[in-house]
């Protein structure tokens, strides 16, 4: 039986929602080529006035399949002017995407679309987007993230470099690192030695955070045993769904970093 969910993409202008929403259906094989808003060919967007302007004017939908789940994105506009057509779209949505990029005076400029989702108890989740462009360290975007976010943040990866430097990420769940390609799976690599003390301190807050709402994983790290994949998956899966957690992901959606599955 399929099951049916309605996402809705929010974000500033100009973050990249239209791109994401691009790049979703590319990797799930919905287009069979992955269009961009400054050649006015993406599925969204379609219109002569968004095209003209290269910016949402307003709500588009598309749907994906993936698994037994029918997938229905709403890619909302991110303009000050039109920010009640996005309150629109998460009145009937099952979960939100934020798209923001990892700047935290932008960031920072989340904080009245957070408080809706956390006001009306719509769970979302972030995606740090043009992390090739980052110039910010990494947990001090986080930290302007928590300013905003009345739910507790719950990174699942950490960034190989950053700006021009980007090379991959590090899976928290697996502790395994991971090299980007353009619209292609993510290449495991080792782990950089240079970034092992902050993947287990990044990764030790991620368990303890989801500790928080499980009383057997809060037993596990008392007596030091390192939880199951399964286990923090299925943490985080319950978490979301329920509204406890805002996990975070990141990429560059521009260059289909961070969908492709690896």
């Amino acid at each position: 039986m399929i099951g049916f969910r309605n996402v809705a993409i929010v974000g500033p202008y100009s973050s990249g929602k239209t791109t994401l929403l691009e790049s979703l259906l590319y990797v799930s094989g919905a287009v069979s080529r992955r269009g961009s808003v400054k050649n006015g060919n993406t599925v969204g967007d379609a219109s002569a006035e968004a095209r003209g302007r290269q910016m949402s004017t307003e709500i588009t939908a598309a749907s994906v399949e993936h698994g037994s789940l029918h997938f229905t994105f709403l890619d909302c506009p991110g303009s000050v002017e039109l920010y009640q057509e996005s309150l629109n779209a998460l009145v009937g949505v099952d979960a939100a995407v934020v798209v923001c990029e990892p700047d935290p005076q932008k960031v920072l400029t989340l904080a009245p679309l957070f408080r809706v989702l956390d006001d009306w108890s719509i769970p979302h989740l972030v995606f740090l987007n043009k992390m090739d462009r980052a110039v910010t360290p990494f947990q001090e975007v986080l930290n302007a993230l928590k300013e905003v976010s009345s739910r507790p943040l719950v990174p699942q990866q950490y960034p190989i470099g950053q700006n021009e430097t980007l090379k991959g990420f590090i899976d928290l769940i697996t502790e395994q690192a991971f090299q980007y390609h353009p619209d292609a799976p993510a290449d495991p690599i080792p782990l950089p030695a240079e970034l092992q003390d902050e993947e287990h301190a990044a990764r030790a807050e991620m368990l303890e955070t989801l500790a928080e709402f499980d009383d057997h994983l809060l037993e596990e790290l008392l007596e030091d045993i390192n939880p199951t994949e399964t286990e923090v998956l299925k943490d985080l899966k319950e978490d979301l769904g329920a509204d406890l957690i805002v996990p975070v992901f990141l990429g560059v959606a521009e260059q289909g970093f961070g969908f492709a599955r690896y």
